[in-house]
């Protein structure tokens, strides 16, 4: 039988056979799909949380907006751990915006000067030759209590009273000496430099043959004995009377009265002259005292002072015992 007259029933046979491939093809797929899913559901439970929620978790999180700032960065961390604190920004307080002085450093971000110290070439020289006649009287009375020794009836006090004014002599001496160490060249308000507050810059000398040396030291450490301007201001009315005129407003006057007047205006101006010489030698009127780092030096009030010695103030507020640089 030919193929031609069969075809009808052949291609009624492959019918069946082509619906029995397709059926075992997805029979196939779905045995394939149940294996993958079995292996996808133990492989899971053999990996770690954090890759199973990587790998099989949600995906809309990578497409939220927030979702950058809930998730932790490890690099982020590492990075913040080791990152230098920022420090804030110094604003000037009330105190500053309130003292003239702090506000112009804040402003120029330049050093301001309080203080310098007055300028004598000859002072070095009055001072120690000074202090060395003093000594030098004192050891010649105590050498001159040797010479009388061989006096005859001499009293017994006489010898003792030689010594004990010639210790008198070399104590003054030593005292005079002290008074040119442990100066202060200059005060200066410098600015903050790398973020930190604003400090007193001090140049000091032990003493006038010593090494200057230069102290910082933080606003509100540093104490002052005394303040400056009430003795700026005597000092300057002194030195105004010393140099002022005995026959000054003694023109209408006739001679015997003018030179009454002015005789006795001599008299009163050179004991007055002789009070305030020994008032500053002696008593050190002029001498106002700082103490920074458990250190005392000495400010000479004829020198030069911001202000006649206001400059310092509100800087230095007054204490119970002492000012306080603040």
């Amino acid at each position: 039988m030919s193929t031609a007259t069969l075809g009808p029933a052949c291609e009624l046979l492959r019918v069946p056979r082509a619906v029995a491939a397709h059926t075992d093809w997805l029979r196939r797929m779905a045995a394939s799909s149940r294996g993958f899913a079995a292996f996808k559901q133990h492989s899971s439970f053999r990996l770690p949380s954090s890759l199973r929620a990587a790998l099989f978790g949600p995906r809309e999180q990578f497409f939220q907006p927030n979702a950058c700032h809930k998730s932790r960065n490890f690099s982020s961390s590492i990075l913040r751990r080791y990152q230098y604190p920022k420090s804030p920004i110094n604003k000037p307080s009330a105190f500053v915006s309130s003292d003239p002085v702090l506000r112009q450093v804040v402003q120029t971000r330049q050093p301001v000067v309080l203080y310098e110290a007055p300028k004598s070439k000859w002072y070095y020289w009055k001072v120690y030759g000074l202090a060395a006649i003093w000594i030098g009287t004192g050891a010649y009375s105590i050498k001159f209590q040797e010479d009388v020794k061989d006096i005859p009836d001499l009293a017994f006090f006489v010898r003792p009273t030689y010594v004990v004014v010639g210790l008198g002599f070399i104590a003054i001496g030593c005292y005079i000496c002290s008074a040119p160490t442990n100066r202060m060249r200059s005060l200066e308000v410098v600015p903050s430099m790398m973020g930190g507050p604003m400090q007193l810059r001090m140049a000091v000398k032990p003493a006038p043959w010593a090494k200057e040396r230069i102290i910082y030291s933080n606003l509100g450490s540093v104490t002052i004995s005394e303040k400056c301007q009430p003795m700026v201001l005597e000092l300057q009315e002194a030195e105004r009377a010393k140099r002022q005129s005995v026959w000054q407003d003694l023109g209408n006057m006739n001679i015997v009265s003018k030179a009454w007047e002015g005789s006795a205006r001599w008299v009163h101006q050179k004991w007055t002259n002789f009070f305030l010489k020994f008032k500053f030698a002696v008593l050190r009127f002029g001498i106002a005292k700082i103490e920074v780092q458990g250190e005392k030096w000495k400010i000479d009030c004829s020198g030069w002072l911001l202000e006649n010695g206001k400059g310092m103030f509100p800087t230095v507020v007054a204490d119970d015992r002492n000012l306080i640089l603040t």
